[in-house]
């Protein structure tokens, strides 16, 4: 798997991410109160995701990425994602895949 290979993989789960969520948004009307179970999870993952990417492919400042947030992110969330990334890369050059 090359940089870019996996660059374009997180892309489309991120994107699959995002479909899922507006699923589950479209469903707060049919509930009481408007909550909806594994919305607020996923809408967590997404942000954590969203910032290692920016932060690993595109070497983006945190700043930059997010302007103005009350919760601060949970950078061990973030260096995981990294992590993962970073051996998947090193994996596939080693490996020759």
């Amino acid at each position: 798997m090359t940089y870019k290979d996996l660059k374009n993989k997180i892309k489309e789960e991120q994107k699959a991410l995002a479909l899922k969520i507006r699923e589950l948004k479209s469903k707060r009307k049919e509930t009481l109160y408007g909550y909806v179970e594994g919305l607020e999870y996923k809408q967590d993952d997404y942000r954590h995701i969203h910032i290692a990417y920016c932060q690993f492919f595109n070497k983006t400042d945190y700043g930059m990425i997010e302007n103005f947030c009350h919760v601060d992110p949970r950078t061990s969330t973030i260096e995981m994602y990294m992590k993962n990334w970073e051996s998947e890369l090193d994996e596939a050059l080693c490996c020759g895949a």
